[in-house]
């Protein structure tokens, strides 16, 4: 462990590189493999961690710890109703999903 601290190339050699397995909600295929990861197993990470869409997903990495992290994706405000009545408009927003 000493040489892991003071060598990062050790280090890499013994706990290997983090992968980003999903980008913008496309999983990367060449990672996967790599990592030797099935989908299956991905989505298990992916659901301990809430994520039930992958397009909710910005970037989702195999941490060297062998564990995945989330990064979730900003969704953009959407209007769900819009209702006139009386003369006056009401817009419904939603902020987030």
């Amino acid at each position: 462990s000493r040489m892991a601290v003071s060598w990062h190339g050790f280090c890499n050699l013994i706990k290997g590189q983090p992968r980003t397995l999903v980008r913008d909600g496309m999983i990367d295929a060449k990672e996967m493999r790599a990592a030797h990861l099935s989908e299956h197993d991905l989505w298990e990470d992916l659901r301990q961690e809430g994520v039930d869409d992958l397009a909710r997903v910005a970037r989702g990495r195999l941490e060297r710890s062998g564990k995945v992290s989330v990064i979730r994706a900003e969704t953009p405000p959407r209007i769900v109703s819009i209702n006139v009545a009386d003369g006056v408009q009401t817009v419904r927003v939603e902020l987030a999903g």
